[in-house]
């Protein structure tokens, strides 16, 4: 009986040890590697569609009918007040949106991202989810992700992205690890 607790307990510490070490996801480069204009490109669908969104479902459903949009100049856009328009779109609520294009990474090595949004979003970057947020939330961090960048250059980026009532944010912090992180510059990013 005491073989299977301590046989039990040694596989239960294993686990949390395993989950605890979680490698960093690794990042796929963009194949071929693009010379990209500044900013990332985005479509919008707004609340003409006289639904209020909900969720990141609902916001994925109603973007098959998005059109373009003024591109954006990165993922530097702070908390409004309310009414203030959504990114660059016209409207303030109800507002969904799909932004493309590429991060850039200056060296190899493991990074840390951390996406903040208001509402929802879906970030991936390289292949790899980095923020995820199904719901409405205030502007706020949503998780740290720890990448691993195997050489310097551009990686696909894509996020869809809601906002429904109130204030809207959408922002990125990245840094090296240990390094810290702090706001990603707008220059990263290409088109």
């Amino acid at each position: 009986m005491t073989f299977i607790r301590t046989g039990a307990l040694a596989a239960a510490l294993a686990l949390i040890a395993g989950a605890a070490m979680t490698a960093p996801l690794k990042l796929q480069p963009a194949n071929p590697q693009p010379s990209p204009k500044a900013g990332l490109d985005v479509k919008y669908v707004g609340s003409g569609t006289q639904r209020k969104i909900r969720d990141l479902k609902q916001a994925k459903k109603l973007l098959s009918k998005a059109q373009p949009g003024q591109p954006l100049r990165g993922l530097d856009y702070r908390d409004t007040n309310k009414g203030e328009k959504v990114l660059t779109f016209s409207d303030a609520y109800n507002v969904a949106a799909e932004i493309t294009g590429y991060m850039r990474f200056d060296s190899p090595g493991v990074y840390e991202l951390e996406t903040w949004s208001n509402d929802g979003i879906d970030a991936w970057v390289g292949g790899q989810q980095i923020g995820h947020v199904r719901g409405i939330q205030g502007c706020e961090a949503n998780q740290r992700t720890e990448v691993e960048v195997p050489r310097a250059g551009w990686y696909p980026l894509k996020i869809t992205y809601f906002q429904k009532l109130g204030t809207s944010c959408l922002m990125m912090k990245s840094g090296k690890q240990g390094e810290g992180v702090a706001w990603t510059p707008n220059n990263v990013f290409g088109r």
